[in-house]
């Protein structure tokens, strides 16, 4: 049975956390190797999942908010003629 495990990253706050995930993305290839030198293996481990979890949410966000954007677009330009 898999035990899990307390994602520290997970409960630090809103602006912290958008400072920590700026760095690390505007540095990736160095930030990484420092991350996992600095902190070892399961630390950084975490923090890529928490970053990539972030990452995907935001995607989804950015795409619906596209979505409903394009279709309000539409609907308000075919109601014109």
């Amino acid at each position: 049975m898999k035990q899990k495990v307390n994602n520290p990253f997970k409960k630090i706050g809103i602006i912290r956390f958008w400072i920590i995930s700026t760095m690390f993305w505007l540095s990736f290839p160095i930030s990484m190797l420092i991350c996992y030198i600095a902190m070892g293996h399961n630390k950084t481990k975490q923090l890529v999942r928490v970053l990539l979890s972030d990452f995907l949410q935001t995607i989804v966000i950015i795409s619906i908010v596209i979505v409903v954007m394009i279709y309000a677009i539409y609907n308000y330009i075919s109601g014109l003629s």
